[in-house]
């Protein structure tokens, strides 16, 4: 039987996930003058670094330039809970200056940090970040857990600036890096973790990973990538790849999504969930009654803490990933084969033109996607994609969850489809790549005794529609 669905209402772990971007506020003359003034004198403080020990020292290295590389940018606050950059950079510049430790008198604070590092392709990246650091920070020996949250595309280059806490700090070191360009790059991702492990006291045994929307889909796609560094994740509001949640089985996940979310359907957090479950993995999800995209402002962060403290990293071996096994040659391309495609039952959309924005096909995925809601059950299988090549005409089908089969017959809405067989490869790149594969393999598989049809059905494996390395399993029927 499927998971229970979980309501819950809970506290935001940091709250600049989910706002919208702010434009930068243009300075004046004398403003630009006293940013100059500010980053001398900051520049100047830099011998202080080492002054109040090895462990705050790292974090002022990175402190001291944001003013200058990020803080110059806008006088104004961002948000009204940031304080204005300026201001802040003046408070740093006189506590340091008397000789205070600025970041030991503000425990509850999140600091805004420079990160700068080289990858492997030999790019070098500078990004902006904010730290939160936990209560016992700088006594000799101990290790913290760490928290990495990402934003969605809403804080896509958002502005930062220290942000006032509490007197008390928080249990883990929490880090917002602030994406400035599009979707999150692993590439990125995996290097600013390495700095914050050389930077940092992080105990890497428990290290978690979050993120809402586009976050919560990099929050998915990095723990596939790379499930040997976390000990748990929970991605909010954000689209997996169901192919691939074998690789996700020793990272317990606890999935948040909203219930009544009409930019991202819950059924994709489902498909993750039921994905999960039948690979045996540890998952926990929450649907969020009457909430839409944006996770409220109450979410309890936490209980969310709570849960990841207990679960550590998995030092066994990991599974396999499973791109691996479909055979892609150096142009993104498998062997094609004829195989039987199983039959079953399902719900379809309308038609439309496939040159539709993706915007109406989000749409007509969604709410295809809610008839599965509608029962209350989980979606437990993909959107499968139904192109007619001749007439340039798509629609979407969904599998009927088991546990609703044996009642379908009494449901006229759903479709059965009978066993056929077909051609079939795997092909990573975008649609016009993968058309015109099907028209270079057309004259093999004529002379293999097969005549392919103009209908192509699709199954998408990876996130990005249409992007570069878009990967699906592409299936066209036989006349």
């Amino acid at each position: 039987m499927p998971m229970k669905k979980i309501y819950t209402v809970q506290v935001v772990i940091v709250a600049l996930l989910f706002f919208c971007v702010l434009g930068p506020a243009k300075a004046s003359t004398s403003d630009n003058g006293r940013n100059d003034q500010l980053s001398e004198r900051l520049r100047a403080l830099t011998k202080k670094e080492a002054s109040f020990g090895p462990a705050f020292q790292s974090i002022y290295h990175a402190a001291l330039p944001w003013y200058e590389e990020w803080g110059v940018r806008g006088y104004d606050a961002a948000d009204k809970w940031m304080v204005a950059p300026a201001a802040y950079a003046t408070e740093l510049a006189e506590t340091l200056e008397q000789g205070r430790n600025f970041i030991a008198e503000n425990p509850g604070g999140t600091f805004p940090l420079c990160f700068t590092r080289k990858l492997s392709n030999g790019k070098i990246v500078r990004a902006n970040y904010m730290l939160n650091i936990p209560a016992g920070f700088g006594e000799p020996g101990r290790k913290f857990p760490l928290v990495i949250a990402l934003h969605g595309s809403g804080w896509l280059g958002h502005r930062i600036s220290y942000s006032r806490g509490g007197k008390t700090a928080g249990r883990v070191f929490q880090v917002v890096p602030i994406n400035e360009e599009g979707p999150w790059q692993l590439d990125f991702l995996n290097a600013y973790l390495d700095g914050l492990l050389e930077m940092l006291p992080i105990d890497p045994d428990r290290i978690y990973v979050e993120g809402h929307s586009l976050g919560g889909m990099a929050t998915w796609e990095w723990a596939a990538s790379n499930p040997e560094r976390f000990a748990a994740i929970s991605p909010r509001s954000g689209i997996g790849e169901p192919f691939r949640a074998i690789r996700l089985k020793h990272v317990p996940a606890w999935v948040i999504h909203g219930e009544k979310d009409d930019v991202i359907s819950p059924g994709y957090a489902e498909q993750m969930v039921t994905a999960l479950q039948a690979c045996g993995a540890s998952v926990r999800y929450s649907l969020l009654k009457d909430v839409g995209h944006n996770m409220p402002s109450d979410l309890d962060g936490d209980q969310i803490v709570d849960w990841y403290l207990k679960q550590t990293r998995f030092h066994g071996p990991v599974p396999k990933d499973p791109i691996g096994a479909l055979g892609l040659d150096v142009a993104g391309a498998s062997k094609w084969e004829v195989v039987e495609r199983p039959g079953g039952l399902f719900w379809k959309s309308d038609e439309v033109d496939a040159s539709a924005d993706r915007d109406e096909l989000s749409h007509m995925q969604g709410a295809i996607l809610r008839k599965a809601a509608s029962t209350g059950e989980l979606v437990d299988g993909p959107v499968y994609e139904e192109l007619d090549l001749a007439r340039q005409k798509l629609r979407f089908w969904l599998t009927v969850p088991k546990t609703l089969r044996p009642s379908s017959n009494d449901d006229p809405t759903t479709v059965k489809l009978e066993p056929r067989r077909g051609v079939r490869f795997y092909f990573k790149g975008n649609s016009k790549a993968a058309e015109q594969h099907i028209r270079d393999i057309a004259a093999e598989v004529k002379a293999a005794g097969h005549v392919m049809s103009d209908k192509v059905w699709v199954k998408p494996l990876s996130l990005w529609h249409d992007a570069p390395n878009y990967l699906a399993e592409y299936w066209i029927e036989l006349k």
